[in-house]
Formats: structure tokens, C-alpha cells, sequence
């Protein structure tokens, strides 16, 4: 049975029908247990409601006031805060991190200043390790005194503003640097100085038993599962409902007002809304601010057409799935909010303002349009690469492509066998298919590759032949082969010390865990192996020196530092691994 709960509307009743048979019809379709929608124009709501169960057992509906943990989009109240306090003068975003976190010394292995600074933690360029998997989700977390001290064992991922890599890890520290610069805990400054002003009153950090009956139950597939904690709290652990994200929502439609106070001047959240990759390396076509993201979209009616900006941050977590959008030039926002895996495929609030404005405006929303597209493309700054350049070992991290001949190569991925072999027409690229147990050969139509060089380096490119956007995948290995000292390593090792996982979760329940260590094709890997699938990984090294190993690849999760410790353990992402007898 699929039940909708509303109690609040102020749209034509076709629109509201449209939109209530579009979510019943994806709840369906997806299998979702609960979802919650608003939409707010003109500094108002329009139209909030919810569909499917809160609760199966106890038949308790979604609705507008259903409490669902938001997980990332935690990351620009984060963001929000830092800039409050910047206008106060107790935090220049400017300025390395280590003058507001002076015990913070992780090491970098590039030729830069390493100098973290706030504002590239913000954007996700700092590069900062993206996780350290080690008590992120678990029972009891440690706090972020443990964090630095696992950061300082290990090494800086790529040089900062080299390319953009998601990281929880540095709005963790983010909210340590809000703690200690508002005397405050971090949970106490979100309520005093967002939650309160923005009248959030069912929002929440910690949870408490007088939220059990407007909190949504976690789900996966239709069976009950509870979230674990989040040790990098202002990373993604605020809870909230669609009801009080939509005053958040006005209040930067509102350029940082809501209801006569002012949270942060508009110029900060211009700064906050303000996305740039020119300062990177390696961009990419996705667009960061300050704890928010955006894409350009299109407005059609007829055949007028006008361009403007999509601008929020999406939330997942293993069990919630959230999503908020907002159009400044329209004054218009959406969230959306699920309790269960099959609501991450329709948590989509740009979808939901889609359907909003063809039923009540006659607009098309079309996002990322291939005009606006073609129209900011420059010309790139890398070039076509060719020869015996593109010859060599290319390290994605879960797996390596070793490619030996220009014209064609070909790889192992499980089961499969991946071949690249270059289009006869277009001769810049590169087509993909895979073969299934030898026998079934499956076409790659969605992807083509490149080789191109830059600050002469080579670089393994993809593209996504839907959207044309290109991302960067890989760097030609130039470090050592695999030295005695490593090989004399190989072996399987268990972990030691503190493990902060989840016992009774069927996910990140490190139970046993055990780490191998092995050569495959010239090239170190690590092999770790849990209770739950999650731990469950393969991670292809690229030997530093006789002590520091990282992994492959560009981008979030990659980078991941290995170190051999002084009493000849192994070190990874927060374990430490002893060697099997």
C-alpha cells in the first residue's frame, strides 16, 4: 500500500495532482520505502508533502514533517558557518588550516607549500585525503583528535588545486577549526547560530528519544536497518525535515536573510555560490563552491530560452539519501529526502523542480544543456598524445591498464576483458568493449578514451557520450618498480589496535579483518578482506620509496597512502596491520 500525506499546498490543484501521481508512480517504480518533497518560490512553500511509510511496521506515513538524516548536504551548513565566522574575524578562509589546527603536520610528497588552505577545502582541491575509512561510519566514533593523528601518519594525496577530490576528511576538520574558533562545540554552533534563526525546530545533530516518533526508520530494501553514527559530523550528520530545509533554502534565495536576520552578509554567500576550476591542474566539468555545487540549466518556453544556475548539494549516507536545489534567478528551491536505497533514485530535486515548473510555469528544465555547454567550453590546455608516449602502466587505483601497443590494448577486469582499440575514423580516440567469460562480448557505448599530455605528463581521459563531459583517469606510472624491500613485505597481515566499526551493520563491519599484500603483473597490490562486503577491496600501489606506497588514480578515493610503520607494521587509512605468523 503507497499513502500520501499533505497538509500543505498553494498550487493549482492539477500541478499538485501532477506531481503527487509522478512521485507515488517512482515510489513504486524504485521501490522506496519513504520519500518527502517541498518546494518553495517567492519566499514561501508552495507545496510540501511526503509519500510511502516513515515507519512499515507500525504503518506511520512520510510526510512534511518526517525527520530523515540529510548526510553531505551537511557540508554547506559547514561551509555557511566558516563564513559567519570570517565576517566575525575568527577565521580567514584564506589561510592554511594548520594556523587554526597547529598539531595538524601531515606530510606532503609534492613539490608544493603544503600549506591546506581553508578556502581549497572548501572546494575540495586540497589535497587532503578523501576519507579515512577507520571509524567513518561505526558505533561509537572516535573524535577529531584521533583524526589528525591518522592524517599525520599519513601523506598529502596530490598537490593542492591539482585536481578536485571530494573529502570528508577536510570539513571534518572544518568543523573542528568552527569548534575551537567559537569556543563552542560544533553542535552547539549550528543550533545557536543556523538552526534557532532559521526556526529549524525538528533539524538536529545528536539524536534524542523525543525525535523517535518524527524520525524516519532506516531501510534497506524493505528491511529495517538503523545508520550508524558519523565520525566526521560536519561532513554529513545533521538531521532534519523537508519543512525546515525549505527555510533554509529561502534563506539563500534570500541572500543570507530570513525573516529580518540576517545569517551572513550576501556577499558570503556569493562566495559561498561562486564556482571556479581555473585554478586547478586537472579540471574537470563539475562546478564547486563553498560547500555547494552548481550546473548551469535552461529555462525554455516556446521558443524562448534563458540561461541561469542550478546551485545546492546532494546527501548519502548508507541508508539516507537527500538532495536541495535552488534557482536564484527564478527564486525558486527544492529538496527532497528518502529513507532507503531505492529513494536514491528519485531523491533528485532538480527532477522535482523540473515537473514543478512544466505544470505550473509551461517552462522546460533542461540541465547541463549541450548549448550552454559548447558555448564555456575553452580550448583545452592539454593536447592529443600519441606514440610511444602512450606506452605504459596506467594505475585507476581498483585496477591498472597496462597498455604496449598505440593501436590497441587490452586488460582484466574480474571476469572481464576490457579491449581499447582506436576509432578508425576519429583517431584522437579510442572505443571500448568487454568481453564476458571469454564468450560475450558487450559494447561500450556510453564511454570513449583518449591519451593527452600535460605539464608533460600523460593522461588516461574518459568521456561520457551522453553528456560530453571528459574527466581525467589516470597518470602514466614513472615511479619504481617493486624493490626487494616491498617484496620481501608480500604476505597477509591481520589488523591491530583500535577498529571503530559497526558490529550488528551489515556494512562496515571490519570483524576479522585481514589485509594481503601481494605483486600481480609488476605491480604491488593490497587486498583487504572484512565481514562485510564493504571491506572488501583491491587497491593497486604505486611504490614512493621503501616506506610509502600510494594508491592509483585521480579524483576522490584515490592517492591513499601505505606506510610501512617503525615496528614493521602496515598502516592504512586509520588500521594498522601485523603480519600473519
Amino acid at each position: 500500500m503507497l499513502t500520501n500525506a499533505q497538509t500543505t499546498y498553494k498550487i493549482p490543484e492539477k500541478a499538485r495532482k501532477i506531481i503527487d501521481s509522478t512521485y507515488q508512480a517512482l515510489l513504486k517504480k524504485n521501490k522506496a520505502v519513504g520519500v518527502s518533497i517541498a518546494i518553495v518560490e517567492n519566499g514561501e512553500i508552495v507545496y510540501a508533502t511526503g509519500y510511502g511509510f516513515a515507519d512499515i511496521a507500525n504503518k506511520v506515513p512520510a510526510t512534511e514533517q518526517t525527520i530523515y538524516r540529510i548526510g553531505s548536504c551537511t557540508k554547506s551548513f559547514t561551509a555557511l558557518s566558516i563564513m559567519q565566522l570570517q565576517e566575525k574575524g575568527l577565521v580567514d578562509v584564506k589561510q592554511s588550516v594548520k594556523t587554526y589546527l597547529p598539531e595538524l603536520t601531515i606530510q606532503s610528497r609534492f613539490n608544493d607549500t603544503n600549506t591546506i588552505v581553508i578556502d581549497d577545502m572548501l572546494r575540495h582541491v586540497s589535497g587532503l585525503p578523501c576519507d579515512i575509512t577507520n571509524g567513518f561510519y561505526c558505533d561509537s566514533p572516535p573524535d577529531m583528535k584521533w583524526v589528525i593523528q591518522q592524517l599525520n601518519q599519513q601523506t598529502t594525496m596530490s598537490p593542492k588545486r591539482y585536481t578536485r577530490a571530494y573529502s570528508n576528511v577536510a570539513y571534518g576538520l572544518l568543523g573542528e577549526v568552527i569548534s575551537r574558533t567559537s569556543h563552542s562545540t560544533y553542535e552547539q554552533y549550528i543550533n545557536e547560530h543556523i538552526f534557532k534563526p532559521l526556526n529549524m525546530q525538528s533539524s538536529f545533530i545528536t539524536y534524542e528519544e523525543k525525535w523517535a516518533g518524527k524520525y524516519a526508520k532506516g531501510y534497506r530494501g524493505d528491511k529495517e536497518t538503523r545508520d550508524p553514527m558519523i565520525r566526521d559530523v560536519a561532513a554529513g550528520l545533521i538531521h532534519s525535515n523537508v519543512v525546515d530545509m525549505s527555510q533554509y533554502l529561502m534563506m539563500y534565495l534570500n541572500k543570507g536573510s530570513y525573516n529580518g536576520v540576517q545569517l551572513a552578509s550576501s556577499q558570503s554567500i556569493a562566495d559561498m555560490e561562486k564556482s571556479t576550476n581555473e585554478d586547478v591542474v586537472l579540471p574537470d566539468e563539475e562546478k564547486w563552491g563553498y560547500g555547494l555545487y552548481t550546473s548551469d540549466v535552461m529555462l525554455k518556453k516556446g521558443n524562448d530560452s534563458s540561461t541561469m544556475q542550478l546551485i545546492g548539494h546532494g546527501g548519502d549516507t548508507y541508508i539516507y539519501h537527500a538532495d536541495f536545489k535552488i534557482i536564484p534567478d527564478r527564486n525558486i528551491g527544492a529538496v527532497v529526502l528518502t529513507n532507503n536505497g531505492g529513494g536514491a533514485r528519485m531523491v533528485s530535486a532538480s527532477k522535482l523542480l523540473k515537473v514543478y515548473l512544466q505544470e505550473t510555469k509551461g517552462d522546460t528544465l533542461i540541465v547541463n544543456p549541450e548549448s550552454v555547454r559548447k558555448a564555456k567550453k575553452k580550448a583545452p590546455a592539454d593536447s592529443i598524445c600519441s606514440g610511444q608516449a602512450v606506452i605504459g602502466k596506467y594505475n585507476l587505483g581498483s585496477f591498472v591498464i597496462p597498455v604496449a601497443n598505440e593501436q590497441r590494448t587490452s586488460f582484466k577486469q574480474g571476469p572481464v576483458k576490457v579491449v581499447f582499440k582506436r576509432n578508425a575514423v576519429d583517431t584522437n580516440w579510442y572505443d571500448a568493449k568487454a568481453v564476458l567469460f571469454k564468450i560475450i562480448p558487450i559494447r561500450i557505448k556510453d564511454q570513449r578514451f583518449k591519451f593527452v599530455t600535460k605539464s608533460d605528463k600523460t593522461y588516461m581521459k574518459v568521456m561520457f557520450t551522453k553528456s560530453k563531459a571528459e574527466e581525467y583517469m589516470a597518470v602514466r606510472s614513472t615511479l619504481s618498480p617493486i624493490s626487494n624491500t616491498w617484496k620481501n613485505r608480500e604476505g597477509t597481515y591481520k589488523v591491530i589496535g583500535n577498529v571503530y566499526g559497526c558490529k550488528d551493520c551489515s556494512f562496515m563491519n571490519f570483524d576479522g579483518l585481514k589485509m594481503i599484500l601481494s605483486e600481480e603483473d609488476g605491480v604491488l597490490k593490497m587486498k583487504t578482506e572484512g565481514k562485510s562486503d564493504d571491506t572488501k577491496s583491491s587497491l593497486y600501489l604505486d611504490i614512493v620509496s621503501d616506506n610509502i606506497a600510494v594508491g592509483g588514480g585521480i579524483g576522490r578515493g584515490t592517492g591513499e597512502t601505505v606506510r610501512i610503520l617503525e615496528n614493521g607494521n602496515i598502516y592504512y587509512s586509520g588500521f594498522e596491520f601485523t603480519r600473519m605468523k
